[in-house]
């Protein structure tokens, strides 16, 4: 038989009161995520299907590390040692470019950086950074301020490299 899991989930680093949500015990932790957001009115990034922002739980007076498996069940992972049914949801400063999504680790990256993250992996040589609706490049080495939802498009043209 099932139970109800009553929750806590909030906002890390907001001053918004913290919601309470329910879920069957056999839910995923992302789901705890998904609910807690729709009730804060934040929206996950890219989607609430696949998000880059963090699930965190509550022990001992602070939240802890980043959850990594969202596919657990809220049951199991209540069972296990040291965890409680408070929740916390890190907003993490996701940005895009062109169609692949990344998190910014500064406010503030140049092109050159910001092609070359992981997730984006466009080689600078071969890629141009621009905003969107504007025609001048961003220069290569410049630092351009990144925040939660921005977007970039990157276009193969080769400019950098010549």
């Amino acid at each position: 038989m099932q139970k109800e899991a009553h929750l806590s989930v909030e906002l890390i680093g907001s001053n918004a009161q913290p919601v309470k949500i329910e879920l069957l015990d056999s839910a995923p932790l992302l789901e705890v995520m998904q609910d807690g957001a729709k009730k804060l009115n934040v929206q996950l990034l890219p989607s609430a299907e696949a998000p880059l922002d963090l699930l965190h739980n509550f022990d001992r007076g602070a939240f802890g590390p980043a959850l990594s498996n969202l596919e657990e069940p809220v049951g199991t992972y209540l069972d296990e040692k040291d965890t409680s049914k408070k929740f916390g949801i890190e907003l993490v400063r996701a940005f895009r470019v062109n169609t692949r999504w990344a998190v910014a680790p500064t406010e503030s990256m140049t092109p050159r950086q910001i092609l070359a993250l992981p997730a984006i992996n466009l080689d600078y040589q071969s890629y141009t950074l621009y905003e969107p609706g504007k025609i001048e490049p961003l220069p290569l080495d410049v630092p351009v301020p990144i925040s939660r939802g921005k977007v970039f498009e990157a276009q193969r043209d080769g400019k950098y490299g010549s």
